[in-house]
């Protein structure tokens, strides 16, 4: 059962990188709208956790799956990849501020930050419709009896 989970790590992770940058935004935005600033302490657990799960993500792509048979993988690993990197920079930017002393985002750092948090927003969602586009559309890692519906063509050194 563990060998089973581990070989679809990938479609397991990808759902918390969606989930909790779409919470994460959505929480920032109401209390942004609310308190007219965003204290950076609140909130920044669901932004780590966000950060984390989509590295872990990015790290579980079976690429291999799809090198061949989809013209979806490259658009899909970029945006995964520029994900990760912007909800990191989110968390990296948060907790300098908050060692730095500083307790809120006002103005405008706070509609920078806020543009950054949609950006990433929309950044894993285009993410998700392009995975979702290569399973739906072009059968990647999906098994039918135990066999490949779209196996990988030919070799690819990656």
């Amino acid at each position: 059962m563990l060998n089973e989970i581990l070989n679809h790590a990938h479609p397991i992770l990808v759902h918390f990188p969606i989930v909790l940058i779409t919470v994460g935004l959505l929480y920032d935005l109401f209390v942004s709208i609310r308190r007219r600033a965003l204290p950076l302490s609140q909130g920044i657990w669901i932004w780590l956790a966000a950060a984390l799960s989509a590295w872990l993500s990015v790290a579980t792509g079976p690429e291999e799956d799809a090198h061949g048979n989809t013209s979806f993988l490259d658009i899909h690993s970029t945006l995964a990849d520029i994900t990760a990197w912007a909800v990191t920079l989110l968390v990296a930017a948060r907790l300098f501020l908050l060692f730095r002393g500083k307790q809120s985002l006002v103005r405008t750092t706070l509609v920078v930050y806020l543009a950054v948090a949609v950006a990433s927003c929309g950044l894993v969602l285009g993410t998700g419709y392009y995975g979702g586009k290569m399973v739906y559309d072009n059968g990647v890692g999906v098994k039918v009896n135990g066999t490949s519906v779209n196996p990988p063509k030919g070799n690819h050194d990656g």
